[in-house]
C-alpha cells in the first residue's frame, strides 16, 4: 500500500477520534448552558438547572480518559527462539523475504487457532520491534505452505502500516464503548448521542479493517498462491470454534487441575466425537452460523475467498478436513511443540495423564473431594435424593457453597448446584462400582456392565422435564440392582 493510503487512513482515524471528544465537549456545554443561564437571569438555580449540571458532570465523568497514557505491561511469556526451532524460524525468514517485509524479531506461541502481528514499543514509543504470535492448533492442522501464507498474511499487515493504526481504533473504540456504558443507565437519554456516534464509527473503522484485511489476503495469494491461501481460509474458519471449545471446556479445566494431557491428540478425538455436549454443539453452531455484520472489523469469508480469485464452495465441512496433516514438525514433533506451549503458557507443573486415564485419576478424584465430610456425601446418600436436591436449587447453593463472598444470582446459584449435583451423581455411581469414562467433548460417562449412565444429561433432562422424577426412581431401582449383582458377582 501506498503511503498516501496509510496517510488517509491515520488521518481519518485521528478525526474520529478528535471528533468524539468535540462531541462530548459541545454536549457538557449545552448541558452547563442552562444552569448558568439560570443564574445569570434569576440570580438562581432551579430544578431544571440542577438536573442540566448534573447531567454535564455524568458526561464529564463518563468521558474521563481511561487507560491513554498508561504504560504497558511487557509480556512474561517467552518468546520461541531459532536455536529451540529453526525450521519455524527458516519458514518465517523465506515468507518475510518473499513478501519483502521485515522479518519478526520474536515469535510466541498462543493457544488460540490463529495467529497475530504487532509491535512492542520501548523508549517511550521511539522504537517500535514487530513481533509475530502463531497459534499451536494451527501446527496442528495447517500444512506447511498455508501456514507460510498466514504469515504472509501478517507480514502483510506489517507491510502496510496498520499496526500504526491499531493503537488509535482499539482506543477509540474502547473509549466509545466504556462512555456508552457508564451512560446507557443515566437521565434524559444521554447516551443516544454516543450511541450514534459509536455506530458511525464503527461502520468507519470496520469498513477501513475490513480494506486492510483484503489487501493482506492479496500479498498472501501472490506470495503463497491462491489455493494454500484459501485453503488456509477455509480451515481456520471451519476449525477456530471447535478448538475454542475444546481448550476452554476440556483442555482448561485439566490445566486448572495441574493435569496435563495430549492436546492435539485430544483435539482429533473431539472432531471424531459423535456425541458431544449439547451446549457445546449449540455454541460451536451459533459461531459457525453467525451472520456477518458491516461492523464486523474482518470480510465474510466468502468475500475474502472471493477477493484472492479462489472459486469453489467457501465452507468446509469436518469430515472434509479429517484426518488432519498438519506442519507439526516445524516445532519438532507433537510432544515437543506441546511442551514449548506449556511450559510459557501454564504456571505451575502439570501431571502427565493419557486420556485413558483423565477420568479415573482426575475426574473422579475431583468429584469426590467436592463432597468429602459434607452431610449429603454421595457415599452415604441413596441415588433417590437426587430430585430432592434438585428442587431445593439456590438453598441447597447456601448450604454447601464455598466460603466467602456470594455475588452469584439466583440463576446464576441454580446453574452452580446443577453443576455440583453432576458430580454428586458421578461420585454416587463410583461408589456404586461404576467406572467413568471421559472422552475429549463429551460428558462424563459411568458405566457398569451393559448400563451406561451420563450425569449431566440426566439432571438436564430432569431439570427441563423431560425425565420425570418416577422415570428417575424407577431407573434408580435398577441401578442399585446392577450395582449389588455386580458386588456379589466380585
Amino acid at each position: 500500500m501506498s503511503s498516501s493510503g496509510v496517510g488517509r487512513r491515520a488521518v481519518l482515524m485521528v478525526v474520529l477520534w478528535v471528533g468524539f471528544w468535540l462531541m462530548g465537549l459541545a454536549v457538557v456545554a449545552a448541558l452547563l448552558w442552562l444552569p448558568f443561564t439560570e443564574m445569570f437571569v434569576t440570580g438562581g438555580l432551579g430544578l431544571s438547572g440542577i438536573i442540566a449540571g448534573a447531567g454535564a458532570v455524568t458526561v464529564l465523568w463518563a468521558l474521563r480518559p481511561r487507560g491513554w497514557f498508561t504504560r504497558r505491561e511487557q509480556s512474561d511469556v517467552a518468546p520461541l527462539t531459532r536455536e529451540e526451532f529453526p525450521a519455524l524460524f527458516a519458514l518465517l525468514d523465506e515468507v518475510a523475504q518473499r513478501a519483502k517485509a521485515k522479518v519478526p524479531q520474536k515469535v510466541y506461541l498462543s493457544g488460540e487457532a490463529t495467529a497475530y502481528i504487532t509491535v512492542e514499543r520501548k523508549w517511550f514509543g521511539l522504537r517500535r520491534t514487530p513481533v509475530v504470535g502463531i497459534g499451536l492448533p494451527l501446527f496442528a492442522f495447517l500444512e506447511r505452505a498455508e501456514l507460510a501464507s498466514v504469515l504472509a498474511y501478517e507480514c502483510g499487515h506489517h507491510q502496510g502500516g496498520d499496526l500504526a493504526l491499531e493503537p488509535w481504533v482499539y482506543r477509540t473504540r474502547r473509549s466509545i464503548a466504556l462512555a456508552v456504558d457508564a451512560l446507557e443507565d443515566s437521565a434524559f437519554f444521554l447516551d443516544v448521542p454516543f450511541q450514534l456516534y459509536g455506530r458511525f464509527f464503527l461502520r468507519i473503522s470496520s469498513a477501513v479493517s475490513q480494506s486492510q484485511e483484503l489487501k493482506a489476503d492479496a500479498l498472501a495469494a501472490s506470495v503463497c498462491g491462491v489455493q494454500a491461501a484459501s485453503a488456509a481460509l477455509r480451515k481456520i474458519y471451519a476449525l477456530a470454534p471447535y478448538w475454542q471449545a475444546y481448550l476452554e471446556q476440556d483442555l482448561v479445566p485439566l490445566f486448572q487441575a495441574q493435569a496435563g494431557v495430549p492436546m492435539l491428540e485430544g483435539f482429533r478425538r473431539f472432531l471424531s466425537e459423535p456425541r458431544r455436549r449439547v451446549e457445546m454443539e449449540q455454541r460451536i453452531e451459533e459461531e459457525l452460523k453467525r451472520p456477518s455484520s458491516p461492523w464486523d472489523t474482518h470480510p465474510s469469508l466468502e468475500e475474502r475467498l472471493r477477493s484472492m480469485g479462489s472459486a469453489g464452495n467457501a465452507s468446509a465441512t469436518i469430515p472434509e478436513l479429517l484426518p488432519l496433516s498438519g506442519c507439526v514438525e516445524l516445532l519438532g514433533g507433537e510432544r515437543e511443540a506441546e511442551s514449548a506451549w506449556v511450559k510459557r503458557s501454564i504456571r505451575g507443573t502439570l501431571v502427565s495423564f493419557h486420556w485413558e486415564e483423565v477420568a479415573e485419576k482426575v475426574i473422579a478424584p475431583g468429584m469426590q473431594k467436592d463432597w468429602a465430610g459434607s452431610d449429603l456425601d454421595p457415599k452415604h446418600t441413596p441415588l433417590t435424593a437426587l430430585p430432592g436436591l434438585l428442587k431445593e436449587g439456590e438453598a441447597l447453593w447456601n448450604r454447601v457453597r464455598p466460603p466467602g463472598i456470594d455475588v452469584l444470582s439466583p440463576e446464576g446459584k441454580r446453574q452452580q448446584v446443577r453443576r455440583m449435583l453432576v458430580g454428586w451423581l458421578g461420585t454416587a455411581l463410583v461408589h456404586r462400582g461404576f467406572m467413568p469414562e471421559v472422552r475429549p467433548g463429551a460428558n462424563l460417562r459411568l458405566m457398569l456392565g451393559d448400563i451406561s449412565v451420563e450425569p449431566a444429561s440426566i439432571l438436564r433432562r430432569l431439570s427441563s422435564g423431560e425425565l420425570s422424577e418416577a422415570e428417575y426412581l424407577s431407573a434408580c431401582e435398577v441401578l442399585e440392582e446392577e450395582a449389588a449383582a455386580q458386588r456379589a458377582a466380585g
